[in-house]
């Protein structure tokens, strides 16, 4: 528990503000890419285009570890590769759309409680930020969600990894948050996610206080990797315990 409240706090995103629905979301676009292939031809069965969905998730996940960004048009072409269809640019351009404008009758949910902890911290008088490793589905996707549930206008600034460049735990990206927020203090800030890796051991790297939100993902971290034992200053499960955690109550 800090001893003196923040001046600024950052989110992540993905279970921490808004619930991940990684099946959900590869089962539409696999269901997606069936219908627009189909469409136009193309004898191509679903085995086939799971396969290469999870290549291109292997090539994403090597770029996350390795701190590589990859983005959603290169996962197109990668597919279509994979797949080994010649895909006019009309039909890559759909297939792409698929990724990066979903229907908005899937929007996925906030994480239980974060719009009352954002209200909290904003009647403190503390900046809010975002510090977030973006997906396939680019930050325009990300603020679309955001703005779906009213949370967008609650923050003062942003740092998604496709518009920095790097991915967390990076310190360039923690960097370019408190410089987005008024030139923060790392001492100054918090930062609240759900990975080790990422989100505590690049706050804690920063000398950022580090907050792991477990309420959405309780993340075990990698025994062979080293990470399961990276901890937080403090761990939250329900946003409801944030402004005491915070010094705010």
């Amino acid at each position: 528990m800090r001893s003196t409240p923040p001046r600024a706090v950052t989110f992540d995103f993905w279970n921490t503000l808004i619930r991940a629905d990684d099946a959900g979301v590869r089962d539409r676009r696999l269901a997606a890419w069936l219908g627009l292939l189909a469409g136009e031809g193309y004898e191509v069965d679903q085995a086939a285009i799971a396969e290469a969905m999870a290549h291109a998730g292997r090539r994403f996940d090597d770029g996350w570890l390795n701190n590589r960004i990859y983005v959603a048009h290169e996962a197109v072409a990668d597919m279509v590769e994979h797949l080994g269809i010649d895909a006019p640019p009309d039909l890559r351009a759909q297939l792409l759309a698929s990724i990066t404008d979903p229907d908005p009758a899937h929007d996925p949910q906030p994480a239980p409680g974060v719009g009352d902890a954002l209200e909290a911290l904003r009647l403190a008088d503390i900046r809010i930020g975002i510090i977030c490793d973006v997906g396939l589905a680019p930050s325009s996707t990300l603020r679309r969600y955001l703005a779906t549930h009213g949370l967008l206008d609650a923050f003062d600034h942003v740092s998604f990894s496709d518009e920095v460049g790097v991915f967390k735990p990076d310190p360039a990206i923690f960097r370019h948050a408190l410089a987005g927020l008024g030139g923060i203090d790392p001492a100054d800030a918090a930062h609240i996610g759900d990975l080790r890796r990422t989100d505590v051991a690049g706050a804690l790297a920063m000398g950022i206080y580090a907050i792991r939100y477990t309420g959405v993902y309780d993340d075990p971290g990698s025994v062979e990797a080293g990470t399961d034992g990276i901890e937080g200053d403090a761990v939250v499960d329900d946003y409801a315990d944030l402004p005491a955690v915070l010094a705010l109550a």
